[in-house]
């Protein structure tokens, strides 16, 4: 099977945060990047499935092109291949989440994963649209807020935190949006 997982690149969450002179955007003189803290739970849980059993783990990542840096370290982390869509030349481009989510959904058509996972919001806006919007425009089963995720051939077993924890039987391919900071192993 193929996991597909959705990485963004966000400022490191212990950087400084100066806005430029005209206004517009951080100054990224000495600000590191790095992947969304809830997106690396993603990772985490991909390569867990990829040594479990029999998976390859893609990473994608919509953004500029500075976005490598984070699918590096992803592949550092284990994933098997990564894929960056450039879709702004300009870090200043705000590019909303029904866009990265149309753009996801091409991936998804054109890589053919079993299951894809998301983080569970951004750090840097606080957001928690893209996998859902995903989900609805694939059509797929999706669970939200997953701290742990099974797969036994078709079937996703997936612990949701909320609301309360509950098992979740859905049948791939799934788009669950994972998003815990506890794991059963």
């Amino acid at each position: 099977m193929k996991v597909m997982v959705c990485l963004k690149q966000v400022p490191h969450q212990d950087a400084r945060l100066d806005v430029n002179a005209d206004g517009t955007w951080i100054q990224e003189d000495n600000i590191k990047f790095e992947i969304n803290s809830y997106d690396t739970y993603a990772v985490e849980e991909a390569l867990r499935i990829k040594d479990a059993g029999d998976a390859e783990v893609v990473v994608v990542s919509i953004g500029v092109k500075q976005c490598q840096e984070t699918l590096r370290t992803a592949l550092a982390m284990g994933a098997d291949r990564a894929i960056l869509v450039v879709a702004a030349d300009d870090v200043h481009t705000d590019i909303e989440p029904l866009a990265v989510a149309k753009i996801l959904n091409a991936v998804v058509e054109a890589e053919q994963p079993g299951l894809v996972l998301c983080g569970k919001q951004a750090i840097d806006n606080d957001m928690n649209a893209t996998g859902q919007m995903l989900a609805a425009l694939l059509g797929w089963s999706q669970a939200t807020f997953a701290s742990e995720v099974a797969i036994d051939g078709d079937h996703a077993y997936i612990a949701d935190e909320a609301p309360g924890l509950q098992i979740l039987d859905i049948t791939n391919p799934a788009a669950p949006v994972w998003g815990a900071s506890t794991f059963s192993t």
